[in-house]
């Protein structure tokens, strides 16, 4: 049902039988990959992730979570392995063809329009157009969300930036609903860019900032 849905959306879609096929087909060429949590074979969709998330070629490509695995614990997890977002079954396909368009559209827009196409400081570099980010010469593969937030803080360096503020960056048109995502999103980043992830300062009642220095 799910498969027909999204090629009735025009979707180019396909199924696989489980996380083993999927990892033998050339996925940093996929929009989007929509997991169970639960698969055939040896590895469950959470280890699946840890590995696209792992690889450079395929960090940055967008995964979402459709499971009937719907505890609090659950989602935690997911969200901080890197998924891009998390849908517990049953649901209606309204809502399930919604979340992925807006998945899609973050994707496609951590370009943000705005006139500088790189953002450097000190040794880490973003480039808002290969949407890459390299620290020390290396690439850091980001999710389309992390993307969005650090592009987002970096640009507004030694401000604060309420979560509001943050969500609707990362999530466009998205209702503010779970502020929690805000949280886990940044706390994954954080580990991500390494030494930089003590710039981003969160204080009590202002937001979160990346800072060159306490202000």
């Amino acid at each position: 049902m799910l498969l027909e849905s999204l090629r009735a959306e025009g979707y180019d879609a396909e199924v696989v039988k489980g996380a083993e096929e999927a990892l033998m087909l050339p996925l940093e060429e996929y929009s989007l990959l929509i997991s169970e949590i639960d698969l055939p074979g040896e590895i469950d969709g959470y280890e699946l992730l840890e590995r696209i998330k792992e690889d450079r070629i395929t960090a940055c490509v967008p995964l979402m979570f459709c499971t009937v695995h719907d505890s609090e614990n659950d989602i935690i997890k997911g969200l901080n392995l890197g998924a891009d977002d998390f849908i517990t079954r049953p649901f209606s396909l309204r809502e399930m063809m919604a979340r992925v368009r807006s998945v899609l559209r973050r994707h496609r827009n951590m370009n943000p329009s705005v006139n500088s196409r790189t953002i450097e400081y000190r040794t880490l570099i973003l480039n808002v157009d290969s949407r890459r980010l390299l620290i020390d010469g290396e690439s850091v593969g980001l999710s389309p969300t992390e993307f969005a937030i650090l592009t987002m803080l970096l640009r507004g360096r030694n401000s604060l930036f309420k979560r509001e503020e943050i969500f609707g960056a990362a999530w466009p048109g998205e209702p503010f609903d779970n502020p929690r995502l805000v949280d886990v999103n940044i706390s994954r980043l954080r580990k991500k860019i390494m030494a930089y992830g003590k710039n981003i300062v969160n204080k009590s009642g202002l937001g979160y900032g990346f800072l060159d220095k306490e202000v």
